[in-house]
């Protein structure tokens, strides 16, 4: 009965030891919440078959607060700052591609609308050099051989009323003529002029309508084929005052032909149409009208013809 006893008394002995020493866990709280850290400390083992007690110390180290949650925060306001930089390098580039775009429809418009101009002046060249061929291919069929203007002349001198009123306008100008200019410079004084000096001479006469003394000096220049277009115009334009159409006529054709640009075309092409209908040729002198007002259409002379 002792035996029990004792044995029984050895065994509860490590229940009230282990009862009398502080919780390995530490004291808990209402909250189930450990009030402190766990020191090291040995744990002894219950003996078993009257073996005696040996005890192995059991470590438990608290664990080291971890830096892994700092470097994790640095690192994605690191790669926030990262992508919100790219993200305004992206938006910076898509507002200059979206300038650019513009700037290429722009230039486009104006690459557009440079060829229409473009088109649109070649059409009007086009048009005015159809123009000028035409004005050149009626002057051309206007043209009346010298064979032909002699006829006229012929035909001019049979009427007898239209003689005798042309020489007695011819007398009658040729009075007035020498009663307000001086009498012609002889051909030995032309000679020795210089064609400068004698066209400016000639010009003063033509001016002053002084045809009887310009008109020799006209046609010494026109022997030394000086400005020929103008001379030309010029004893056009007194055989024309004299109503001697047919002369003025040739005259007219010869200085157009030399030169088509000159400012006094308007009044050629004019004077040239009146010739033609006086001598009775309707439809050469339509060929002039047309061509006057085709190219010269805000000319005075233009107006003139109905």
């Amino acid at each position: 009965m002792k035996k029990k006893f004792f044995l029984f008394s050895v065994a509860l002995l490590p229940i009230v030891a282990l009862s009398s020493e502080p919780s390995v866990y530490g004291t808990i709280d209402s909250n189930g919440i450990s009030s402190k850290s766990v020191p090291s400390q040995e744990v002894q083992t219950l003996p078993q078959n009257g073996e005696s007690v040996h005890s192995s110390p059991i470590r438990y180290r608290e664990p080291e607060k971890s830096s892994s949650t700092n470097v994790s925060s640095e690192d994605y306001e690191g790669v926030r700052s990262v992508l919100q930089s790219y993200e305004t390098k992206i938006a910076k580039q898509d507002e200059r591609m979206r300038q650019m775009e513009d700037e290429i429809i722009k230039l486009r418009e104006y690459v557009e609308e440079s060829r229409k101009i473009q088109l649109e002046n070649q059409e009007k060249v086009k048009s005015v050099v159809g123009e000028l061929g035409t004005l050149i291919d009626s002057i051309n069929k206007s043209y009346v051989p010298k064979e032909k203007f002699e006829q006229l002349e012929n035909e001019l001198k049979q009427n007898k009323n239209a003689i005798s009123k042309q020489k007695s306008s011819a007398v009658d100008e040729k009075k007035t003529e020498k009663e307000s200019t001086p009498s012609v410079t002889s051909k030995q004084d032309l000679s020795s002029k210089d064609s400068a000096s004698l066209m400016k001479e000639a010009d003063t006469f033509f001016e002053n309508k002084s045809y009887t003394n310009a008109e020799p000096l006209y046609k010494e220049l026109l022997n030394r084929n000086y400005k020929p277009a103008k001379v030309n115009f010029n004893l056009g334009e007194i055989a024309y005052s004299k109503k001697s159409y047919a002369s003025a006529i040739e005259y007219y054709k010869t200085s157009i032909s030399l030169f088509d640009k000159a400012a006094y075309i308007p009044t050629l092409l004019y004077h040239t149409g009146t010739s033609f209908e006086k001598l009775g040729k309707a439809k050469e002198a339509q060929g002039f009208y047309k061509a006057l007002k085709a190219n010269y259409p805000t000319s005075p002379e233009a107006k003139k013809v109905k």
